[in-house]
């Protein structure tokens, strides 16, 4: 089995990305319902060493973080990457603002409440990434003993930047031909965040800017989860969950195995 996780985030709020931990990336396997354990196989059937992770985090304030999971997880051969960028429609850079507060990052400059310190980060179109890095990878041989095919999950809360990302994920092809499940929100109906709205986004051409509203945006995504549902095309299953239990999942970090001595780092 060959399978993908993908986590991927513009804003890095802390308690998205603060305490990932492989035992949460395994969760987003999904294992609720029936139809999901169908798709992913028995939750005591799935190998860590052969799951890939990947985790898309701009805010540099977790560099560090993400980097010590690296360490502890690959010291048990267990694949976890972190890709310092954000996602967005195209690759370049983009203006955050730390907002000091909860929201922790911010691409909208409006959103900000304490403070607004800007900084330039590198942003990558996750269509082209997923074209190159998951859609042309070399899936390794199976035996006969092989329970489950590769399978690819993305976990995604992109903090209205969904409103860009998912249509050109959808018109790509990347998304129903490569991406098995989607596990993510659209923010229309968090009523403590109702301030937010409308939000506004860079159009095509310099100045050119497009303004949603919060009712046109639940219009919206419940029409692409519904042409992606009855699709027959279409390999995606899209939960809407925003799954963060791993915040208080009790499971402590592996140690590091060092293999010049038995020594180990927490």
């Amino acid at each position: 089995m060959d399978s993908i996780i993908i986590g991927s985030t513009p804003t890095g709020r802390k308690r998205d990305i603060g305490r990932l931990k492989w035992s949460s990336a395994i969760t987003y396997l999904p294992k609720a319902s029936k139809k999901r354990r169908e798709a992913f196989g028995p939750e005591l059937d799935r190998l860590n060493t052969d799951i890939c992770v990947f985790s898309l985090e701009p805010n540099p304030d977790h560099y560090s973080r993400h980097e010590h999971l690296r360490r502890a997880y690959n010291s048990l051969n267990w694949r976890y990457t972190p890709i310092h960028a954000g996602v967005a429609h195209h690759t370049g850079n983009i203006t955050f603002y730390h907002t000091g507060d909860d929201l922790g990052f911010t691409t909208k400059k409006s959103n900000c409440r304490k403070e607004c310190r800007p900084e330039q980060v590198p942003i990558i179109r996750l269509a082209d990434w997923i074209k190159r890095e998951v859609a042309d990878r070399r899936i390794p041989l199976t035996g006969n003993n092989t329970i489950m095919p590769p399978r690819v999950v993305m976990k995604m809360d992109v903090e209205f930047m969904e409103y860009e990302i998912l249509p050109d994920l959808m018109l790509s092809g990347v998304l129903c031909n490569n991406i098995h499940a989607v596990m993510g929100e659209f923010h229309h109906d968090l009523n403590m965040i109702a301030y937010l709205w409308p939000m506004t986004y860079q159009g095509q051409g310099e100045g050119s800017l497009w303004t949603l509203d919060r009712g046109t945006a639940k219009q919206i995504s419940t029409e692409w989860l519904r042409m992606m549902e009855h699709n027959p095309n279409c390999n995606t299953k899209f939960f809407m969950k925003d799954d963060e239990s791993y915040k208080n999942d009790g499971q402590p970090l592996p140690i590091i195995q060092m293999p010049s001595n038995n020594t180990s780092i927490p």
